[in-house]
């Protein structure tokens, strides 16, 4: 039989992801290497929040919240609840339960963590019940909630 040769493959051209998740990666890689680059992570960030996208805001929150800043987080948080894209409510509630927290509003944030670990997406493969993070931040929620209770009837 005749040996057929493979033909040259077409050069494909690369495809780079969008410009909202360019942004927003390069916003998480200078969140991550922490609090000197936050500024321009908040730049990077309101760049994705004006292409519409609730990444924008939500990071905007982490970094808001990793500077103290619990009014500007709460915005954000705001902002990104408000767009017509929905962020993922279990981040919301997370976000949430940390300002909270901060903000001494213990049973408002013991109701947020308790939201995010009920959330389960089994076609996603997502259970949150299992997230140690969000468990230790409850339990520590529980237990300023146990001492502010012992400390009130001390009174």
């Amino acid at each position: 039989g005749e040996v057929v040769q493979p033909k040259d493959p077409q050069p494909t051209e690369e495809k780079l992801p969008p410009t909202w998740q360019r942004w927003n990666d390069y916003g998480i890689g200078l969140l991550l290497t922490g609090k000197a680059q936050t500024r321009q992570a908040l730049t990077a960030f309101e760049a994705v929040e004006k292409l519409n996208k609730p990444d924008g805001p939500i990071n905007a929150a982490r970094v808001l919240l990793l500077e103290g800043d619990l009014d500007g987080a709460t915005a954000a948080i705001q902002r990104a609840s408000a767009m017509e894209t929905k962020p993922n409510p279990w981040t919301i509630a997370w976000l949430s339960g940390e300002v909270a927290r901060q903000q001494g509003q213990l049973l408002e944030a013991e109701k947020n963590f308790r939201e995010v670990l009920a959330a389960k997406i089994p076609e996603r493969g997502f259970d949150f019940s299992f997230d140690f993070r969000i468990r230790n931040q409850l339990g520590q929620t529980l237990l300023d909630l146990a001492e502010q209770a012992e400390g009130r009837n001390d009174m």
